[in-house]
């Protein structure tokens, strides 16, 4: 008998995200049922035999499925979780043909600026429980709307109390080397990134990142910025081809990054590049359509090579304002070509490798955290086909119905 304090089943379609354990590339398994103890998966087998092999602790959660389909929870691996503000003003100027008026990041990071700890804190867990509405189970927490020393430690030490306080799994990242802040010499805030602030977060942040891109950063400034973060232990990410080809996948791999994210532009050899390395690729399909960027051929061919995919929201208040996942599948294989199976695949276990998280997060494995998701579905065909309607009817995060979080309404 196998002790668990957590069970769901009569689960109709369980994408277990694993091929070994079923049918098709996301190990599909019929009328299933899943068990945990302490958070962690520990039985997966039919519905018709759980009874008969798990040992229930007296305050067991038993969960009836009902025949839904039920999912690993969604990593979103490219977040700009903490930021004040909005720019839906600009939104709307922008669909009017006037992409400049506004003031773009420059107006978000004056506003995150003036916002202490207390709002961020308010913002981040307002956000976070959407997120969890969502079937966000574990995500990325990035910085970059600081762009000085002060702001930028006040949003990564917010993101820290934050992963301290949700049952999802918070990552953060320093993302400093976002843009050159306006009225600060390039060279002047070079140094600044390479020798203060990189030095500094260490302890806050699990990745670097760098956006290489025209009006970004050069390929050499990235460089710069990214072997120094890497020679003191961070993980990096590259964030390019957003704007234009260029050199940004070529330094993913030669850094040996954790990611490369956005890729709406590609030179000739740059997905053969990607697909021989170890570097994910993380596409973020509602920043491609909000932006009216190229997208379904770069995706297609990344996929056709071989690559590492994951996809994300870019949760950012210029390019894409939305923390539904299931939206972005639809969008993936809607606008950018990808299979349902690749987009599913790309917003689980994908994801989860762009985070290094794969070990305990990403599919439904013996040994890895309990974060699942039913669906108001009977197949997760219905993700992509219901483009734009959140499906998740309950999410499990840590074995645990987690639709209360934070318990005080008051608090977020």
């Amino acid at each position: 008998m196998v002790e668990a304090d957590t069970v769901v089943h009569s689960i109709g379609q369980l994408v277990t995200g694993e091929p070994s354990q079923g049918e098709g590339p996301l190990g599909v398994l019929e009328r299933a049922a899943v068990a945990a103890r302490g958070g962690q998966i520990v039985w997966i087998g039919p519905s018709s035999r759980w009874a008969d092999r798990l040992r229930l602790s007296p305050e067991a959660t038993v969960i009836d499925a009902a025949g839904c389909c039920v999912t690993p929870g969604f990593v979103d691996a490219h977040v700009h979780l903490l930021w004040a503000g909005s720019q839906a003003d600009e939104y709307r100027a922008r669909l009017l043909g006037q992409p400049s008026w506004g003031g773009g990041i420059m107006r978000t990071v004056m506003r995150t600026r003036q916002a202490d700890e207390e709002e961020l804190l308010r913002l981040g867990r307002k956000r976070l429980r959407s997120y969890l509405k969502h079937g966000v189970t574990a995500l990325e927490a990035r910085s970059g709307f600081g762009l000085d020393l002060e702001t930028e430690e006040r949003l990564l030490r917010v993101a820290a109390r934050l992963g301290q306080e949700t049952p999802q799994r918070l990552v953060s990242t320093f993302s400093g080397a976002h843009v050159v802040p306006e009225g600060v010499p390039v060279a002047e805030y070079l140094q600044e990134l390479v020798e203060g602030m990189i030095p500094r977060f260490r302890p806050l942040a699990t990745f670097c990142a760098a956006w290489c891109d025209p009006g970004a950063f050069t390929s050499a400034q990235c460089r710069r910025i990214l072997n120094k973060a890497r020679g003191l232990g961070y993980q990096v990410k590259v964030h390019a081809s957003q704007l234009a080809p260029g050199d940004g996948p070529g330094l993913a791999v030669e850094l040996g990054a954790a990611a490369i994210e956005h890729l709406e532009y590609l030179r000739d050899d740059d997905a053969l590049r990607l697909a021989g390395s170890s570097v994910v690729c993380v596409l973020c399909p509602g920043t491609t359509v909000n932006l009216r960027l190229a997208g379904e051929g770069t995706a297609r061919a990344l996929a056709a090579a071989g690559c590492q995919l994951a996809i994300a929201t870019d949760y950012h208040p210029s390019t894409c304002c939305s923390e539904n996942m299931c939206l972005m599948i639809g969008i993936a294989c809607q606008e950018l070509g990808l299979t349902p199976e690749e987009a599913i695949r790309a917003a689980t276990l994908g994801g989860a490798r762009a985070l290094r998280l794969h070990r305990q997060h990403g599919s439904i494995r013996l040994g890895k955290r309990c974060d699942l998701l039913l669906l108001d579905a009977e197949s997760y065909l219905e993700i992509p086909y219901r483009l734009g309607v959140n499906l998740v009817r309950t999410t499990i995060c840590q074995g645990r119905p987690a639709h209360g979080w934070p318990p005080d309404p008051g608090t977020g």
